[in-house]
């Protein structure tokens, strides 16, 4: 599978290094791609611009700070077809009026604004809700002892694709539903950046609902 990376720090660059190991074709970007050819050269991986990788990319995984999704989403354009992985957050105190006007928009999830801004992706929210440092430590566990990691979205076949990339990198898929339903694990919700096993977290979730 063709994997674009946009946004290669900690989140882009562990999933990126991860998937590249486990055979994926990876395509790290930035404004700069010359500052990531040594992260790249250590797993096979390319290096490109945003638009580069995300022409690339079958799937692309977006990981940069909620404040740029627009700028992003403009400079890329449509992207049709394309399984767009949506791991952001909006952070008002980072990320300024954009995210706090989603956060009080009760109408309004961050994710269905970021799937609004890419046109034609099929959008999927997932490596929101994990700290990077259990992406870096704790992927390739054994089945029992895998920690969750939350999905949803609109598109069961482009949501089959996440999955399949979750449990490559032996992590386990939680399946939240529709993409609406991201809002059990945006910051302040349930199930967010709790880091649980997934028999923990499907607990949760049963009590949510």
């Amino acid at each position: 599978m063709k994997i674009g990376i946009v946004g290669s720090g900690n989140i882009g660059g562990t999933l990126g290094r991860h998937w590249a190991g486990v055979g994926h074709q990876v395509m790290f970007s930035s404004r700069h791609p010359e500052t990531l050819q040594p992260m790249a050269d250590a797993v096979n991986a390319q290096t490109g611009t945003v638009e580069e990788a995300t022409k690339f990319g079958d799937v692309i995984l977006l990981a940069i700070p909620f404040g740029k999704v627009p700028d992003v989403a403009q400079q890329v354009g449509t992207l049709d077809g394309k399984v767009l992985i949506d791991a952001g957050n909006p952070y008002p105190q980072r990320d300024g009026a954009v995210a706090q006007q989603v956060i009080d928009d009760p109408s309004q999830t961050a994710t269905g604004y970021v799937s609004a801004q890419f046109s034609g992706a099929k959008t999927i929210k997932a490596f929101n809700s994990i700290y990077f440092k259990v992406l870096e430590e704790q992927a390739f566990q054994s089945e029992d002892a895998r920690i969750a990691v939350q999905v949803c979205g609109d598109d069961e076949q482009a949501k089959a694709t996440v999955t399949q990339l979750i449990e490559e990198i032996g992590l386990a898929p939680q399946d939240i539903g529709v993409l609406a339903d991201g809002i059990l694990f945006e910051p302040g919700a349930p199930l967010y950046n709790k880091n649980l096993p997934i028999s923990e977290a499907k607990a949760i979730l049963q009590q949510l609902r």
